[in-house]
């Protein structure tokens, strides 16, 4: 009897000291990839504002958007949009300056086509809204727009459209009551 309850300690012990290095090997890839996600985030914001050298985060009514800094100045701010295109929901950053003129545009997350839908990534497409703060207007739904749409990516350009626009709106809302 004392060989069965020596050999069940046995196979408990071995049984915790696993499930602790489990855990312990667990948080420590948890942290990494918290790590990894706060690196990729500060990426993205200078990509949306690439005059910054640091930003903060402000949550002002419901709205959560970056302000970004060039030393103690405010350089403007990175807010977080949402549009729909082909393939589903589109997820921006968008960098606006104090005026609330684009300064870039960021695709996060999307589920639109590689050869298609991601062409609103492209530098040439994006630049039509740099130093402007709206309206942006297709030229294929009004001849007198001032966008340049995608040839097939027509939902697409909708899409990233209806983002900038919304972030433009929620800027003009929140900019300045603070800052």
């Amino acid at each position: 009897m004392s060989r069965a309850i020596a050999f069940a300690l046995q196979v408990l012990v071995i049984l915790f000291l696993s499930l602790g290095s489990f855990f312990l090997t667990y948080e420590a890839a948890a942290e990494d990839a918290r790590t990894t996600q706060e690196i990729e985030r500060a990426w993205l914001l200078k990509q949306a504002l690439p005059g910054a050298d640091r930003f903060e985060t402000v949550e002002r009514g419901g709205v959560k958007y970056e302000v970004a800094y060039r030393g103690q100045e405010i350089i403007g701010g990175v807010f977080y949009t949402e549009g729909v295109g082909y393939g589903g929901l589109m997820r921006f950053m968008v960098g606006l300056d104090p005026q609330g003129r684009v300064e870039g545009i960021i695709l996060v997350s999307h589920r639109e086509t590689q050869r298609l839908g991601t062409k609103v990534t492209d530098p040439v497409f994006l630049s039509q809204f740099r130093g402007r703060s709206g309206p942006f207007i297709l030229r294929r739904d009004d001849p007198s727009g001032n966008i340049d749409g995608i040839a097939g990516a027509t939902r697409s350009t909708r899409g990233l459209i209806t983002a900038v626009e919304e972030a433009v709106r929620t800027f003009k809302e929140v900019w300045g009551k603070s800052e």
